[in-house]
């Protein structure tokens, strides 16, 4: 293998060149030092616009950080460069290694806030994998459920939600975000509570406030939904669910009813037995 000749492709101009070196390199299974030249290119391709280029260097830069402990210092270093495309991929790369402290967390929670919906998402991916080695991570996500960007407090329950965090800490995470000015976050806290069928006073009361009045047809529907998920038949329930299955929004009579429906199947007949559980026929 001529490590010489994949350290010019690395260096190249030219993006299929670079690809091409970066598939010769994936194609050596064999473990073997990489010469300073070729960890130079790999990490000069973090920054490169097209992202093949900058997975297919990260995916090496995973692969030999583990014999190279230099590409863990310099993938650090990476992490304050100017380039956002440079701290992005580092700190993926970094999120996949096991790791002292979880240093990539500020960039990843930078880019729960992207633009881009893969970015975001990749972002909160590389967040869970954090959060499995680094407890800390949790804590940090339940501040900025309530402290970041409407983008990122929506990413930062979805990623709470995903690592079925339902303690009381989240939980009242969750109910907070319910009266978020941002329909997207409520919409995410509904996901939370329904995801992880989070049942309570509060988030009965919670619901129930959303589904009657909150301006965003999608959140009504949503709390409609939740009510079914959280199996939480009280006769306030009941009356809500049946009025809004009648409403003429066909998307919240239809979700009203769905819920209605699901309450029926999962509680015993005794708790029903009101003979209400039946929404009105449309």
């Amino acid at each position: 293998m001529d490590l010489t000749h994949i350290a010019t492709q690395l260096l190249s101009d030219d993006t299929s060149t670079r690809l091409a070196g970066l598939a010769a390199l994936e194609a050596q299974s064999d473990y073997f030092s990489l010469p300073p030249e070729v960890c130079r290119g790999l990490l000069l391709c973090l920054g490169h616009s097209r992202k093949a280029v900058q997975r297919g260097a990260a995916a090496q830069l995973v692969r030999f950080s583990r014999t190279h402990p230099e590409l863990v210092a310099a993938l650090t270093k990476k992490l304050a460069d100017p380039d956002p495309r440079v701290r992005w991929t580092a700190a993926f790369t970094l999120s996949q290694l096991d790791l002292p402290t979880p240093s990539p967390l500020p960039v990843l929670i930078e880019n729960l806030g992207h633009d881009e919906s893969d970015l975001r998402w990749a972002a909160a991916t590389a967040v869970l994998r954090l959060a499995a080695h680094h407890p800390p991570v949790i804590e940090e996500l339940r501040r900025l459920a309530g402290a970041g960007n409407a983008v990122q407090r929506r990413m930062a329950l979805y990623c709470l939600r995903d690592l079925a965090q339902a303690g009381p800490d989240a939980q009242a995470v969750y109910l907070t975000s319910l009266s978020d000015l941002d329909s997207g976050v409520r919409l995410a806290g509904l996901s939370c509570l329904g995801k992880l069928k989070l049942a309570s006073p509060e988030a009965r009361k919670a619901l129930l406030r959303l589904l009657e009045a909150d301006p965003d047809p999608g959140v009504r529907r949503s709390a409609a939904v939740t009510l079914g998920q959280l199996g939480d038949p009280t006769p306030a329930v009941i009356e809500v669910l049946t009025r809004a299955a009648q409403s003429d929004d066909t998307g919240l009579r239809k979700a009203a009813a769905g819920a209605l429906e699901k309450l029926r199947a999962e509680v015993p007949s005794p708790a029903y037995g009101r003979g209400n559980l039946k929404p009105s026929a449309e």
